[in-house]
């Protein structure tokens, strides 16, 4: 699998940004990647030290429309929350220049 395709997005909201002072960091991974894939592309693309990596599964959600009569579903996602080295940062705005 290409590395630039492992991680498709980070996740910032209230509840992540809250993890970052202790080095955890959470990505929309792509479905097929396994751990060790995140932890090489975040090394390439970043330089990040990372020590744990935990996989998570979001099931696909079915929500009623108006009227009950329209059904949506939300598609099913998997997340990925890093752990970095003790006193290291990383910088989500700035991804490391290819070569």
């Amino acid at each position: 699998m290409n590395l630039s395709q492992v991680i498709l997005k980070p996740i910032l909201t209230e509840k992540t940004v809250k993890g970052t002072p202790h080095g955890k960091y959470s990505f929309i991974v792509n479905e097929d990647a396994t751990k060790i894939d995140v932890k090489i592309a975040l090394k390439t693309l970043y330089g990040a030290n990372v020590v744990k990596v935990n996989i998570l599964k979001g099931q696909p959600k079915t929500k009623l429309g108006r009227g009950r009569k329209l059904v949506t579903k939300r598609t099913e996602t998997r997340k990925a929350i890093v752990t970095l080295k003790k006193g290291e940062k990383l910088d989500l705005s700035k991804p490391k220049a290819k070569k």
